[in-house]
This record gives C-alpha cells, structure tokens and sequence, in this order.
C-alpha cells in the first residue's frame, strides 16, 4: 500500500534522488538485439527462446541438423520428444551452439547452481551442504524464475501457493517457455553422478541421476556471461511502475504542487 505525503521544492528532487539511490527504482531485464535477455543483477544473458533446440529443430536450422549426439538418438525423435535432452546430449547441445557462433557468442553453457543456498526452503545435512526445494535464488534459473520483478520473473511456487502443474505464470519477455524440468551444468557436489536441475512446473530445485537404468530428458535454456556492449535496439522490459510513481512526481512538481507516494 502507498500513502500519499504532500512535500515542496528541493524536498521533492530530494525524495527523488533518494529513491534512485536506494535502488527502488530497479533496472529491468532487458531485451538485447541480438535475441538474448540481460539480467543485470546477475551479469548474464539468457537465449530469449528457452527450447532453441525445438525452434531449430522444426526450422530445420543447419545448426540442428549439423548436431550428432553421441548417444546415437536420431534427430527426428528428439524433435518428436519437444526437444529435450539427455543430460550427455544437453551438454553436447550447448558445445554445439559454441562451434556454430550461435547468436554471434561462443560462450553459452548450462546455467548454474551456487551451494550453499539459505533462500531455498530446504538445507541439507549433507557435507559439503547441498540446499534444495523452493524459492531458491542462489542459482541462476531460481533467481530468474522467483526473484522479485524487475530483478526476476517473480512466479509462484507450489510449497506457497500450490500452483503445480503451472508454476511458470510469468515468463517475460521469453519464447517458447515449458512448464517442466531444466538442467543445471552443476553437479551436486556429494554424487557426481547426479545434477541439479530445476523444475518450472512447481517451482522446485532438487538434483536427478544424470545417466541411469532409463536416462531421463529435460529441456535445455542456454545462458552466457555478461551482456553485448552498448548493443543497439535493447529493450528495458517494463516490469513495474516505479518509473511512473517517478514521472509523476516530476509532473506534480511542474504544476506547483509536489507529492510523495511511499510504501506505508
């Protein structure tokens, strides 16, 4: 709730300054031009289309149809299967999209996992700890998927507001998101033998067997350090009204009279 404090002159630039300064007035995520999406809080670019490997798969794009997965799946039945990958063939993908410049970069990988983790609702007892479960942020698919806007995409989750099967209310600005499971690159320190991953169906992060009796697929969001130097046509996405309460300020201070609008 806002409650409305009438203030003059210099108090109103003040109030301004102040509002900037604390940061507020958040930057959003924003839309670079050469189809990535700049999350400044965590200094990382993510592939505006969250299942690249479906969209070059049904364009029949030379980068799909150049992919050779050692695990000798044909393409076809990746494509039928929506795209996903086993956990040999997701990171074969991304080394893939290196060697074909993919989006002008070759640097992409699998997102991240940072432990230990107090934002999750669940701590292990596990050496090194290995925290898990719900609103996780230390990782960078957590931090994407429940972080508040304009700093993430701030979905539910199923331990707060039972919304599984569909978590993933708020995709942004990215394409061709699924309501399902994504892999981390990250091993889960006490078994190398499983990975984390994440699942935008409920909100939950826990870790899975990355090869097992019967290898599961999941999908695959390339991410990439760092954004594209001063790129041309970027676009902040408009997350809240932050700037607004600002201009407005402004506006009333223009006619004479000046108002505060803060949180109470």
């Amino acid at each position: 709730m806002y409650r409305v404090t009438k203030i003059h002159g210099m108090s109103a630039l003040a109030a301004i300054v102040l509002l900037l300064a604390t940061g507020w007035v958040q930057a959003a995520l924003t839309v670079q031009a050469n189809g990535t999406v700049y999350d400044d809080v965590l200094d990382i670019s993510w592939d505006q289309d969250a299942n690249a490997v479906k969209t070059l798969c049904d364009a029949a794009d030379p980068i799909w149809t150049s992919f050779v997965p050692s695990s000798g799946r044909v393409l076809a039945d990746i494509c039928a299967s929506d795209g996903d990958l086993f956990w040999s063939e997701a990171v074969e993908w991304v080394a893939h999209l290196n060697a074909n410049t993919y989006k002008g970069f070759t640097n992409w990988r699998l997102p991240t996992v940072t432990q230990p983790d107090p934002t999750c609702s669940d701590q292990s007892s596990t050496v090194p700890p290995q925290d898990f479960g719900y609103r996780c942020t230390g990782s960078e698919l957590g931090h994407l998927f429940n972080a508040p806007v304009t700093a993430g995409l701030e979905n539910p989750n199923q331990l707060d507001d039972s919304c599984n099967p569909n978590c993933f209310q708020n995709t942004g600005p990215f394409v061709n998101t699924r309501a399902d499971i994504y892999r981390f690159g990250t091993d889960y320190a006490p078994d190398p033998n499983l990975a984390w991953e994440f699942n935008t169906q409920s909100g939950r992060q826990s870790a899975w067997e990355k090869t097992a009796d019967f290898p599961v697929t999941r999908y695959v969001w390339a991410v990439r350090d760092g954004s594209v130097p001063n790129p041309a046509g970027d676009t902040p996405v408009p997350a809240n009204a932050n700037w607004a309460l600002v201009l407005l300020i402004i506006s009333f201070m223009a006619i004479g009279g000046t108002v505060l609008l803060r949180r109470s």
